[in-house]
């Protein structure tokens, strides 16, 4: 967890003083009611006037006040960010002030450009290196670089596209005009892009806050602000901007949204782990409908700015290019490190059932003649036991490297479950000292392939002996017409962030670089893969019975028998509590 995203909860939060609650509560308020007033025309034209010069003055200050003081809270490059951001709205509402200042206080038009400019830009670059400090998950080398490619190809696409909509006859360079109005002519609209460009980092930048309220508050704040201000821009060209219409409305609205982020702000972050997963495809949207929008643009347009859209789409069309050969090099990383991960696992998956069968096959040489016939049956049965294990292991290596196991031939026929758990525990427990007890109830029948039923209970068992410590419960249910088993360990569970990715080939969780324990990461996925094959569902979720990992295999049940419930509790000893149902030992 990146540090800057520890929140020093020992101090006072400043949502929990009552006086700084009413007064935030009651901007988020007073903004929201004021848009809606505007939104909607309830007020006259004059009221509505003289009521949004003094929202004007009260809301965009305020907003900016109460992300600055709740940065107190914060350390480290978040505080930095924030007050970056908080500095940016702020500044917005000193340019709103001497906005209204001049406008209502003294009634004379505004200077152009003025004091008020020179904030109201000030906010853009601020609030724009706040979201660039905000601290984020270090991803790899190739993925933060295909991630910048996005956020890249996405920024200049939308800059490209807002040229050819509206910014190419919005900026002008007017001869007559000084240096310092050219500037404020160009930087206006260029300010918008910032803010969109913002959003869109925040749509691609990932955390482990997997849904942030501040960031979506923050967010709405700056989209909202984009969108007024492009649309206001087109209300002055055709001269149809007033004091408090409607317009107004969007500006309180990201106002709004930026007490909100305040407002979160204030409280303790919640970094709760959760799953790793990949980049989702709808954190690509705001780049990729950004390209499509030039895409788009590029070909409706025949005046002269085609060419500048045109060398746009070809920047953007070499970015992507280089995004995807990232892609394919982070790719054929990741299988290379798959296969040095297999090939540092695998050998303690073999070396077991290898010492077995080199051991007794010795024994068998140098002394099977003074052992009994008893005792040399029993020798040969464990290498033979053991040679199918190796066998049946390189089997499920080849059909896992093929990916052959989605469409494997099963043999079915009709079973009873508890004589499969019997002989899984048996082949499970030729493996170490594992203590597994059984509830089940009796006559449950599936229909399924006999050895790929027994195959997946065992994968299960050897996972739960090997990462558990000692104690297994398998509890076996009817449910909705399925067949319900959970194997529950009395182990340290699979962390949250691994809770997917166990399902992967060649993954081992938290496991992965530990030599220490054997596993090659194909358990589970063949189990996944099997189950699937029988209509079936597999899932994890952590024991509530003995504090481990429970993995759960549901199997539709041959005949629909009379639902029951789940057992309440297993004794380890493999002594039912409950007299009247059965427990399988061996």
């Amino acid at each position: 967890m990146p540090e800057a995203l520890i929140v020093k909860t020992e101090r006072t939060q400043l949502r929990d003083r009552p006086a700084v609650k009413t007064v935030v509560l009651g901007l988020l308020a007073l903004s929201l009611i004021s848009a809606a007033l505007l939104a909607f025309g309830v007020l006259s034209e004059d009221v509505a006037y003289h009521f949004a010069q003094l929202i004007y003055v009260v809301v965009p200050l305020g907003s900016g006040f109460v992300i600055l003081g709740a940065t107190r809270t914060l350390d480290g490059t978040n505080k930095f960010a924030w007050l970056s951001i908080g500095g940016g709205v702020l500044a917005w509402g000193l340019g709103e002030a001497i906005w209204v200042y001049y406008e209502y206080i003294l009634k004379i038009e505004v200077p152009y450009p003025g004091w008020a400019d020179v904030f109201y830009l000030l906010g853009y670059p601020l609030i724009f290196v706040g979201i660039l400090l905000l601290p984020h998950l270090k991803p790899g080398r190739l993925e933060q670089l295909r991630l910048s490619l996005d956020a890249i190809a996405g920024s200049i696409a939308l800059a490209a596209a807002m040229w050819g909509a509206y910014l190419s006859d919005q900026i002008y360079l007017d001869p007559s005009a000084g240096f310092f109005e050219q500037f404020t002519n160009i930087m206006y609209p260029l300010g918008d892009v910032v803010l969109l460009i913002a959003v869109m980092i925040l749509a691609v930048r990932r955390s482990s806050l997997r849904f942030d309220a501040r960031l979506l508050a923050l967010s709405i704040g700056m989209l909202a602000t984009a969108i007024a201000d492009v649309v206001y821009i087109f209300q002055v060209e055709a001269d149809t901007y007033s004091t408090g219409g409607w317009l107004d409305s969007l500006w309180l609205i990201g106002y709004a949204g930026f007490i909100a982020a305040g407002w979160y702000l204030m409280q303790p972050t919640k970094t709760t782990e959760l799953a790793d997963r990949s980049t989702r495809l709808w954190q690509l949207a705001a780049p990729y409908a950004a390209i499509l929008a030039l895409f788009t643009l590029t070909l409706l347009d025949t005046a002269g700015d085609a060419s500048i859209l045109q060398m746009a789409s070809g920047i953007v069309g070499l970015l992507i290019i280089a995004r995807q050969a990232v892609s394919i090099r982070e790719n054929r990383e990741l299988v290379e490190k798959q296969r040095d991960d297999l090939i540092a696992s695998i050998s303690h998956e073999l070396r077991t059932p290898l010492t077995s069968v080199q051991g007794f096959a010795q024994l068998l040489k140098e002394r099977g003649e003074t052992l009994d016939s008893e005792q040399r049956v029993e020798l040969i049965e464990i290498i033979e036991s053991q040679s199918r294990h190796l066998g049946g292991l390189v089997t499920d290596l080849v059909d896992v490297a093929r990916d052959r196991l989605a469409s494997v031939n099963l043999s079915v026929e009709t079973l009873e479950l508890s004589e499969l758990l019997t002989d899984a525990k048996h082949i499970a427990l030729n493996s170490g000292e594992i203590d597994i007890s059984i509830l089940a109830e009796p006559d449950v029948f599936i229909s399924g392939d006999r050895r790929r039923i027994i195959q997946i209970l065992v994968n299960l068992f050897t996972n739960a002996g090997r990462y558990g410590q000692g104690r297994i419960e398998v509890v076996v249910g009817v449910k909705n017409g399925f067949a319900k088993i959970e194997v529950h360990d009395n182990g340290t569970g699979v962390p949250k962030r691994y809770e997917e990715s166990i399902w992967e080939r060649f993954e081992r969780g938290a496991h992965r670089l530990d030599s220490t324990i054997p596993g090659s990461g194909i358990g589970l996925p063949i189990a996944r893969s099997l189950v699937e094959a029988h209509n079936g569902t597999i899932g994890y979720r952590a024991s509530e019975r003995i504090g481990g990992a429970c993995f759960t295999v549901s199997l539709p049940l041959l005949a629909s028998p009379v639902e029951s419930p789940v057992y309440e509790a297993v004794p380890s000893s493999g002594v039912s509590s409950r007299p009247d149902q059965p427990v399988l030992t061996p």
